[in-house]
């Protein structure tokens, strides 16, 4: 439905007032939030204790609640120092900024959207706005600048751009919705959007799971004296966990960087069991073109040609796994000797991980887990530690978290342990490879 008043009306009511104190409400629902930050052990009988309640929906709402609520504390303070900003680019007409605003963290933007008709464009031009202030400022980030949305989020689709941008994008966004409790404007109040149990649900369907990892082998052979296949009493040498694990690590930097979420590792085959090469940095990462439902795609299918079915899910499937290789080669090139002999081949994940030849008879070491899968498993090794502590656990655990952290094998407990769906595969790698 539509606001009884004009957008404009709007914005002058708010900028009248000088800063967002007087509009913003308070949300007992993220103080509580904010409170429960800190996961607290059930009390119960350690012999009844089953393990932590891991639901990664339910892990994703607690962070993205938090992060909505230290946003909310500093923004709702936020006072007005701009209106109606034009931002010139190359066309005849600037876009304008609706209102720029300062906080305690710094710049925040304000985009007004009152009519659900103009709901459809409101983030794409709100961080239009946020990366045209940003660029004035050498090396700024996405989260550099918060952004503020006022609107109703009545679209579904606008509803679902939120979380992605709040979560997966990781960007410091912020919605309030309008609210006239008289009818008048004098009245007008923001309350802040919390998304519902299903949203979560919704963009965490499917995401922890074997099926939906893409994974790609990077191949190599020993190199004398930095890593080789010397064995001490059945472990592998210090000097050879040392260079290869900087070699993961930096593997970790570069699928960071690039939004990859998923975990890479080092494999490096028993002395009994060599065949091919004796090591391989494997990469692991989430293909969002997998994992998307085609319940969700299909008011766009049915606007597509069926010849271009396949195009619009296979397509950039494939790319994805382009990416991964790209990703390798460079790990590769820029942590080996110049011009290192390696070989490339992508693998089917929920087959090699039960694979025995594949990761079993194997030493696997310099695990390293990157962004939302990164924030899962830390997020739950945090309440295995804090049961302990409770006494409600006896885990066989480092003293340090960190060493849990870039463990293989407990990563692999995690994701038996938090539903990762059964594999139905019987053959670990795929036919096609890379030289």
């Amino acid at each position: 439905m539509s606001s009884t008043f004009s957008e404009k009306q709007v914005h002058d009511a708010l900028y009248a007032k000088g800063g967002l104190e007087p509009f913003v409400q308070d949300s007992p629902e993220i103080e509580k939030a904010l409170d429960e930050a800190d996961y607290t052990p059930p009390k119960i009988d350690p012999a009844e204790y089953p393990g932590p309640d891991f639901e990664l929906w339910k892990f994703v709402k607690s962070r993205a609640l938090q992060k909505i609520g230290r946003l909310h504390r500093t923004v709702r303070y936020g006072d007005f120092i701009g209106s109606k900003i034009n931002l010139r680019t190359d066309d005849t007409k600037p876009m304008q900024l609706d209102l720029l605003g300062q906080h305690e963290p710094g710049l925040f933007i304000l985009e007004l959207k009152v009519d659900k008709t103009a709901e459809r464009n409101a983030f794409s031009e709100m961080f239009a706005y946020s990366n045209y202030i940003a660029e004035m400022f050498a090396l700024s980030g996405s989260k550099d600048i918060t952004n503020v949305l006022v609107a109703k989020l009545d679209n579904k689709i606008t509803a679902q751009a939120y979380l992605y941008d709040l979560l997966i994008a990781d960007r410091n966004v912020i919605v309030y919705r309008p609210e006239f409790p008289t009818g008048s404007l004098d009245d007008l109040t923001l309350d802040l959007h919390i998304p519902s149990d299903e949203d979560f649900q919704h963009l965490t369907n499917r995401l922890l799971s074997h099926e939906s990892m893409d994974c790609v082998l990077v191949s190599f052979d020993d190199m004398k004296g930095w890593f080789d296949s010397n064995e001490d009493g059945g472990d592998l040498n210090d000097y050879t966990i040392e260079h290869l694990s900087k070699l993961s690590t930096y593997a970790a930097q570069l699928m960071e960087a690039e939004r990859l979420h998923g975990f890479c590792f080092v494999r490096k085959r028993w002395k009994e069991v060599q065949m091919g090469y004796g090591n391989s940095l494997i990469i692991c990462a989430i293909n969002p073109f997998r994992i998307a439902g085609r319940e969700q795609s299909n008011d766009i299918l049915e606007q597509l040609d069926e010849k271009h079915h396949y195009a619009f899910f296979e397509v950039p499937e494939m790319g994805f796994d382009s990416r991964l290789f790209a990703l390798a080669k460079r790990a590769i090139k820029d942590g080996l000797t110049h011009d290192y002999d390696c070989e490339l081949e992508s693998a089917v994940w929920s087959a090699m991980v039960v694979s025995m030849i594949e990761v079993v008879f194997t030493h696997n070491f310099a695990f390293r887990p990157t962004g939302i899968f990164r924030e899962a498993y830390s997020n739950y090794l945090n309440m295995l530690y804090a049961d302990e502590n409770a006494g409600l656990c006896d885990e066989d655990i480092s003293v340090l978290k960190v060493n849990e952290l870039y463990s293989w094998f407990n990563a692999w407990q995690f994701m038996e342990r938090c539903g990762f769906t059964e594999p139905d595969h019987k053959d670990g790698l795929e036919d096609e490879s890379v030289g």
